[in-house]
């Protein structure tokens, strides 16, 4: 990993930058900052941190962000992508039944009236009684109630009303607003609405329709709210947190 450690290193150096200056541009720390340009990317969060620590230092060098992002994926993190090009179509397997050998086909013999009789019997008897249980009963005259010094007894007791269907809402809305500066990445109905290091203290507000994911690097600094709902925090400080927040849990997430 010595080229873009090397690359890196010689265009700040180059630019007569030192690592606390790139620091206060960035938001990325000195330390981290040394890790890279060392070579030593296990000390960095993990894999997505490191290509979005790399991808933000090489853009403020002025340096193309996506062939130095190229070249640590090809030497320290050659990873296939995960969705690959969608088929136009999908091959469709043979039906075992062409495959079959036919019976052959019998003659169609008609039965004899006389030996239909039973059945044309039968299918009559069959309506008759359909017809019988579907008359109208004739109504019982009704017994008048008795009445006591308690009222009138048999009265039915009202039932109480069933509670209202709960109403899902039309959208899904999540606001943020971290203690701390810390990496944010999220998805809204599978697009990608921010990927970026947010300030303490800042408000983000994302709506979605179906959906909601998010990666953060400091569960503990992650303050948030859910359809205008305060959630309890989703981990311990510095903890690196995924989830995913759908119509059918967000009345119970973080609770």
């Amino acid at each position: 990993m010595t080229d873009v450690s090397t690359t890196l290193r010689a265009a700040r150096e180059g630019a007569g930058l030192t690592l606390e200056e790139i620091s206060a541009r960035t938001k990325i720390k000195v330390a981290l900052l040394q890790a890279i340009e060392h070579g030593a990317f296990e000390q960095l969060p993990g894999e997505f941190f490191a290509r979005a620590f790399i991808r933000t230092y090489a853009r403020e060098l002025h340096l193309p962000p996506d062939q130095i992002v190229a070249a640590y994926d090809a030497r320290y993190a050659p990873v296939a992508a995960l969705s690959g090009p969608v088929p136009d179509s999908v091959p469709v397997a043979p039906r075992l039944d062409s495959q079959l050998p036919r019976p052959p086909r019998r003659p169609l013999t008609l039965p004899s009236p006389r030996s239909a009789w039973p059945t044309v019997v039968l299918a009559a008897a069959v309506l008759a009684i359909i017809f019988v249980m579907q008359r109208p009963a004739q109504e019982s005259p009704k017994a008048p109630a008795a009445v006591g010094t308690s009222g009138v007894a048999g009265a039915a007791q009202a039932q109480p009303p069933a509670p209202p269907p709960a109403v899902t809402p039309e959208k899904l809305t999540i606001d943020i607003r971290p203690t701390r500066i810390m990496w944010v990445a999220g998805i809204a109905d599978g697009k990608r609405v921010i990927y970026r290091l947010v300030e303490a203290g800042e408000h983000l507000r994302i709506d979605a329709h179906d959906d909601l994911w998010f990666r953060v690097g400091d569960a503990g600094a992650f303050v948030y709210s859910i359809n205008g709902s305060p959630e309890k925090p989703l981990g311990a400080s510095g903890e690196v947190r995924e989830f995913r927040i759908t119509h059918d849990n967000y009345r119970t997430f973080g609770r």
